[in-house]
């Protein structure tokens, strides 16, 4: 028979994800468990960009070239599945990792410490592994292996397999091929009762893994498997001057990938218009070298001719000059552009149009009651917005800090942000559209009830635990993230209120509605809440509908405030407790204050419910500082 002319079709995807999933849990660097591997997320060098759609967005791209230093960057979205039939997709390579397995074979149990302890073998991938790391063969036949928890890494983001040769003998590049054994005495969760031991019975506890005194795991030496099996960075990793410790990670861990994320609503004038088609069509313009040749390509590329017809030859070759040039002009604080656009006048900027990224509408109620006018200054009910957010980095054990107005903070000295890419010429982006409701607060009132004693009181309280516990742990200064203020606290937990009391009724689940709290004493204060979904036109209105009850939810929210499950303990925590660390938290717990945290903008961070409402440990007015009392005198 003559050879077949069919295209060899491509192998089956592994798994699937969402966008927003890649920027969130599955970016570069990220640990994943498959039915048959456990693998590593390789970085953007290795993933199939076909289908990665570009993304206009200035404001947001100026932002991530700013984080992360590269001049030439575009925004994409994740690769996805452009046209199966004819075999063309886009796909995300992953690698194995790590590369030290158990396997899963019964052998009589062994003792540590004198304590008896199941027993598994612990072998590399070079160590008889095969069928692809699946099996290990040995005298016996063939067994079933399972990627081993643990692995080391340190908080820039490097990580690499535990030296367990090394760790078991006490002795950097140990040469011992003596098999290895790991034990556990418990269920498995307990450090102090896992173990490892040779064959000889050299043993060694693996908590001593987690006492950065006996330095067991050795210093970071830099890996970057994602970026490459033998990749590792340049120069030597350090934290705060001094070579960084490798510190034990569990895979599946909560602290083992904490993505770095940059986001922005849409402003009207930059959604649209010529700028936004020439980056859409950026692939069809390259063959475009000077203006002469303009005319000549839209004659014969009909996809041209139709999005840029009726355009003048030297408007659109300066816009196709800026978008290879990239976005230039100072950097500000995305949110405050934001607020200016929401406190200002919708007419020019709401639009119902269909391309709109905004469309918005002030809600009236004929007669109001006092304490709303006296602290609400508008409610707009925003039936359409658009949400851009682009992944730039990622760290492990701990989040990396942006300041309130949105920018990323910069933490080298002690939680580098690490590398997407070796060659980075994109960033993952998604594109969300959906719906909202902007409160905005009387600035006066709000300026007015901060001035008091009793909530400058507390602020003081805040404030010294801030200064003293939060920005040290952070290696952070006042000057690169300064207190917030009570103002912003009050609207910050304001929100976590009002966003449980409107997932009872508005048909969305509390983790669905987000928030953006807006506190600039010069623009003003407000809170966004919102919903939006990557790849919908809009959402169901549930949020639209709900702001026209925005006066009754705002009453039941100011009431939740006032007790908690956990009073009297909860009312009463003190910021600065010596025991008890949590000193962005004043009156806040799970059962009050704390959301999912993908609902919140800081972490579930900055949050005191007394600064919302009378809590049970207030005794006398005067040292009342909520702003429920302050707005509503006879609430109590």
């Amino acid at each position: 028979m003559p050879p077949s002319n069919r295209r060899k079709q491509a192998p089956p995807p592994l798994g699937e994800a969402r966008q927003s999933q890649v920027l969130q849990m599955y970016g570069p660097g990220a640990m994943v468990d498959l039915p048959d591997y456990a693998v590593l997320i390789g970085g953007l060098d290795f993933w199939n960009d076909r289908g990665c759609d570009p993304i206009h967005e200035p404001r947001l791209l100026r932002l991530a070239q700013q984080a992360t230093g590269a001049a030439r960057v575009e925004l994409r979205t994740p690769p996805k599945e452009v046209d199966p039939l004819k075999n063309i997709s886009g796909s995300i390579k992953a690698l194995r990792f790590p590369e030290w397995s158990v396997v899963q074979k019964k052998i009589p149990d062994r003792q540590a410490f004198e304590v008896n302890c199941r027993a598994r073998l612990l072998v590399h991938y070079n160590d008889g592994c095969i069928k692809n790391w699946k099996k290990y063969q040995d005298q016996d036949g063939e067994h079933q292996l399972v990627p081993v928890r643990f692995v080391m890494a340190c908080p820039h983001g490097h990580l690499s397999d535990i030296r367990w040769r090394d760790f078991c003998f006490r002795q950097f590049d140990c040469k011992n091929t003596e098999h290895l054994y790991l034990l556990e005495a418990g269920t498995g969760n307990d450090f102090t009762q896992i173990f490892v031991q040779s064959e000889s019975g050299v043993t060694r506890k693996l908590a001593d893994a987690l006492i950065p005194e006996t330095r067991a795991l050795g210093t970071c030496q830099g890996k970057t498997p994602w970026l490459g099996r033998d990749s590792r960075d340049s120069e030597q990793c350090r934290t705060d001057g001094k070579p960084t410790l490798s510190r034990l990670l569990v895979r599946s861990a909560t602290n083992a990938y904490f993505s770095e994320t940059i986001s922005v609503i849409s402003l009207p004038e930059e959604a649209g218009g010529l700028a936004k088609r020439v980056t859409e069509l950026k692939d069809e313009l390259e063959v475009i070298k000077a203006e002469a040749q303009i005319g000549m390509a839209l004659k014969y590329n009909r996809q041209l001719k139709s999005a840029f017809e009726g355009i003048e030859p030297a408007a659109l070759w300066q816009a196709i000059e800026s978008q290879r040039q990239g976005p230039t002009g100072e950097v500000s604080q995305p949110k405050d552009e934001e607020l200016r656009m929401l406190v200002g006048p919708m007419d020019g900027v709401s639009s119902c149009a269909e391309d709109s990224p905004f469309d918005a509408t002030v809600w009236t109620r004929g007669d109001p009651p006092p304490w709303f006018q006296k602290a609400i200054k508008r409610v707009l009910l925003v039936r359409r917005l658009r949400e851009v957010q682009a992944l730039v980095g990622f760290t492990r054990f701990t989040a990396r800090t942006s300041s309130l107005g949105g920018l990323p903070i910069d933490t080298t000295k002690s939680n580098a942000r690490a590398p997407l890419a070796n060659d980075l010429r994109w960033l993952p982006a998604s594109e969300n559209k959906g719906e909202g409701i902007f409160i905005e607060f009387d600035p006066a009132t709000i300026k007015e009830w901060a001035s008091s004693d009793a909530v400058m009181s507390r602020a003081a309280q805040f404030s010294k635990a801030f200064e003293n516990e939060w920005l040290k742990s952070r290696g952070l200064d006042t000057e690169q993230f300064p207190f917030p203020g009570a103002p912003y606290i009050l609207l910050h937990s304001l929100s976590h209120l009002l966003i449980t009391e409107m997932a009872l009724e508005c048909g969305y689940g509390s983790s669905s509605i987000r928030e953006r709290i807006y506190a600039n004493s010069e623009i003003g204060y407000g809170i966004l809440l919102l919903t939006s979904t990557s790849g919908s036109e809009g959402t169901l209105g549930g949020l639209v509908d709900a702001g026209k009850r925005i006066v009754p939810y705002l009453e039941r929210a100011f009431e939740r405030g006032q007790l908690c499950s956990n009073d009297p303990f909860c009312s009463e925590h003190d910021p600065n407790h010596e025991f008890d660390i949590r000193p962005t938290h004043g009156a806040a717990c799970h059962g009050c204050e704390l959301i999912a945290e993908t609902s919140c903008e800081q972490r579930n961070e900055f949050l005191d419910r007394a600064l919302v409402s009378r809590t049970v440990s207030v005794v006398d007015d005067a040292d009342d500082p909520s702003f429920w009392s302050f707005i509503n005198p006879e609430a109590h």
